[in-house]
């Protein structure tokens, strides 16, 4: 009886844990200041899609704190990364 209850509470911390990775990764997201022709806009990306643009240099972080994408709205972002 012992190991069943067992089985079950460490199912459920597994069940619990994968569920709160999949919220993480797929719902968190950040607003990016982007240029679109001669103004400036605010875009909500998720949080995959901000690591992707960061590793290749596509957003970076003004004195301000406030994330900029480096390239304008409708253009391609970098194709690698910088350095």
């Amino acid at each position: 009886m012992k190991n069943q209850v067992k089985i079950i509470v460490v199912s459920l911390f597994i069940l619990l844990g994968a569920a709160l990775l999949s919220y993480g990764a797929l719902f968190h997201s950040a607003g990016i200041s982007a240029k679109q022709k001669d103004e400036n806009i605010i875009l909500q990306k998720s949080e995959p899609a901000l690591i992707k643009l960061a590793s290749i240099g596509g957003i970076k972080r003004d004195e301000s704190g406030k994330i900029n994408q480096t390239f304008a709205v409708g253009e391609k972002p970098p194709a690698t990364c910088a350095t």
